[in-house]
């Protein structure tokens, strides 16, 4: 079974288990729903490494990519509800995106002397990739008097990665040195994983309808995805410990 699957069970089992506890130890949360909006940045990182062999001049080149993808900034907006007591049903979207360099290593043949390889070892600069995702959340709000309180959630979260990656690497000579041109191809794919995390927020300022507050979130959400590069799909993370803040108005 998948580890994000098992994941998600062991997650939804911990909130139905902290929900039935905290139903008979909490204080009632008085609020319809919750709307947060926040910035924050994504920790963690995912290195990519693939290889080709091809013949030239009668001889084996070997070419070897990588590319390590490491934390960026993120925009997060979430929403929910309350269902029973102090039970939310809400979704929430994050986006974050950040780039980086690659690296070509490897050998090639001379086309005049054998067996004396030439190295290869050139920067790709400028790799991108975004990320996205859609996250599902059960809660239970946890309320530390009237103007302070902390959710708890877990719950699927359906992400979409966009991301360069070289998928060609041409030889070519020129003036008795070899020559490369890159082909970098941007790759698009789905995937579901999870989120666990908990917000909470402190209210500034409220009347009869609305409460305005400000607030900070922790959560971690990750998926396994595989994207292609030079010779076939190699598998990368997504998601990441997530640290923000930012407002939030309860309803």
């Amino acid at each position: 079974m998948n580890k994000s699957v098992v994941a998600l069970f062991l997650v939804c089992g911990v909130c139905v288990m902290t929900s039935r506890q905290a139903s008979a130890q909490t204080a009632p949360w008085s609020d319809r729903g919750y709307i947060n909006v926040g910035w924050g940045v994504e920790s963690g990182s995912s290195a990519m490494t693939d290889s080709r062999t091809s013949t030239i001049y009668e001889e084996t080149a070997t070419i070897n990519s990588a590319a390590t993808f490491t934390s960026g900034s993120l925009f997060d907006v979430g929403v929910g509800i309350r269902v029973w007591r102090n039970l939310t049903v809400g979704a929430a979207y994050h986006q974050e995106q950040n780039d980086t360099d690659g690296q070509l290593t490897g050998s090639i043949p001379s086309p005049t002397f054998f067996n004396r390889p030439r190295a290869l070892n050139e920067i790709v600069p400028g790799l991108n990739r975004k990320e996205a995702a859609a996250h599902l959340m059960v809660g239970w709000v946890m309320p530390f008097g009237p103007k302070f309180d902390v959710i708890i959630s877990g719950g699927p979260s359906f992400f979409r990665v966009e991301q360069d990656a070289v998928s060609n690497v041409a030889i070519g000579e020129s003036g008795g040195t070899f020559t490369t041109q890159e082909t970098i191809t941007t790759s698009k794919k789905s995937q579901t994983g999870f989120n666990a995390g908990a917000d909470a927020t402190y209210i500034v300022w409220q009347n009869d309808s609305v409460r305005l507050g400000a607030g900070g979130f922790v959560r971690y959400t990750a998926a396994d995805v595989s994207l292609p590069m030079l010779t076939s799909e190699q598998p990368t993370d997504v998601g990441g410990m997530q640290f923000g803040f930012g407002a939030r108005l309860r309803f």
